[in-house]
C-alpha cells in the first residue's frame, strides 16, 4: 500500500477478481514507537508510508472507479492514539488522525455519487498490538470489530464522515467539536 503502484494493483486486483470495487477498507498499519524527544525520521516516514499514503494510494484509484459506477464505501481505520493522544506514537498518531480529515474530505466528495466514507478507531487484539495489550487482549476479540465495519460498509447505510470508536462489543461515535468561543468586533 505504501506506493501508488501499489494501491493501483490491489485495486486491479479485486476488479480482475469481482468485476468491480465497492469497497475499500484501510486497514494496513505498522507501529514504530518512540517518545518524541527519540522520534527519528526512519522511524515517521514508514508510519506515514503504510497508515496514511497507503490509504491514499488505494483510496484514490478505487474511487475514481465508485465515482463512476455512482456507488462506493470507504471505511479507513483510526486510531484512539489519534485523536486522543497516546505516549510515544506521535508518528502513528498523526498519521491516525491524519486518515480522520482524509475519511471527512472523501466524506463531502463522495457524497453525490453515493460514496459514504467514515472511519473506526478500533481497540483489538492483533499481531501488532499483542504484546502492549496484556491481559486486557482476552477481551478485544477482532471480530466484535467486524459487525461495525460491516454496517459502515453496507449499501444501507446511512452515515458518512463519522467516526466511531470500537472495541470489546462497544461502539460509540467520537465527534470534534467546537465551543462557543469569544468574538470581539
Amino acid at each position: 500500500v505504501a506506493t501508488a503502484e501499489g494501491g493501483a494493483a490491489i485495486v486491479q486486483t479485486a476488479i480482475d477478481a469481482f468485476g468491480k470495487v465497492d469497497i475499500v477498507v484501510n486497514n494496513a498499519g505498522i507501529l514504530r514507537d518512540k517518545s518524541f524527544h527519540n522520534m527519528e525520521p526512519d522511524l515517521m516516514n514508514p508510519v506515514f508510508d503504510v497508515h496514511l499514503k497507503g490509504a491514499f494510494h488505494v483510496s484514490q484509484p478505487a474511487f475514481v472507479r465508485m465515482r463512476e459506477q455512482g456507488y462506493g464505501r470507504i471505511i479507513s481505520t483510526s486510531s484512539a492514539a489519534g485523536i486522543f493522544g497516546n505516549f510515544g506514537q506521535t508518528n502513528y498518531g498523526a498519521a491516525k488522525m491524519g486518515l480522520v480529515g482524509f475519511t471527512r474530505v472523501l466524506a463531502v466528495e463522495g457524497a453525490k455519487y453515493n460514496i459514504k466514507a467514515n472511519a473506526i478507531a478500533p481497540l483489538a487484539l492483533t499481531r501488532m498490538t499483542e504484546s502492549i495489550m496484556g491481559g486486557l487482549g482476552d477481551k478485544l476479540d477482532p471480530g466484535l470489530v467486524s459487525p461495525l465495519v460491516a454496517y459502515l460498509a453496507h449499501e444501507d447505510c446511512p452515515v458518512s464522515g463519522q467516526i466511531f470508536s470500537v472495541g470489546g462489543g462497544r461502539v460509540a461515535q467520537v465527534f470534534i467539536g467546537e465551543t462557543q468561543g469569544f468574538h470581539s468586533p
